[in-house]
């Protein structure tokens, strides 16, 4: 199953009370120096591929109906599908794991390493002690 975004804004230059009022919430909230604007995403799923001529058919459906594209401006994009999304986060935590053990190799390394490391350097104290000592 295929699905189509639409992402509808007010333009630039049309006030956004929305908008306005989530950036002040935010600001009293201590996240300073965020302006927000607020829209609306459509998100449209189609059995089969999506072609042109099914993006040309969501664009006259958002300008007719799902924008008012006297104040508002819209984006229409193909996205993943959540079956194949599942699959990119799978083969992404699955490398994730992966990095994940060999840092943990990495760690242990050093870790054994510096146990070498400060045994060979008890034994070197203790030859020069026993050297002084005798």
């Amino acid at each position: 199953m295929a699905r189509v975004v639409v992402d509808v804004m007010p333009k630039p230059e049309i006030l956004d009370p929305q908008g306005k009022a989530v950036t002040g919430a935010l600001a009293r909230l201590g996240f300073a120096g965020m302006s927000v604007r607020q829209g609306k995403r459509f998100e449209l799923e189609f059995d089969g591929e999506v072609t042109e001529e099914r993006l040309a058919e969501v664009r006259r459906a958002a300008e007719t109906l799902l924008a008012n594209t006297v104040i508002e401006t819209f984006d229409v994009r193909v996205e993943p599908t959540p079956e194949s999304a599942g699959a990119v986060d799978e083969a992404q935590n699955s490398q994730a794991g992966n990095n994940q053990a060999e840092n943990n190799k990495a760690e242990n390394n050093k870790a054994e390493n510096s146990k070498a490391d400060g045994s060979e350097a008890k034994s070197a104290e203790e030859a020069e002690l026993a050297a002084r000592a005798g």
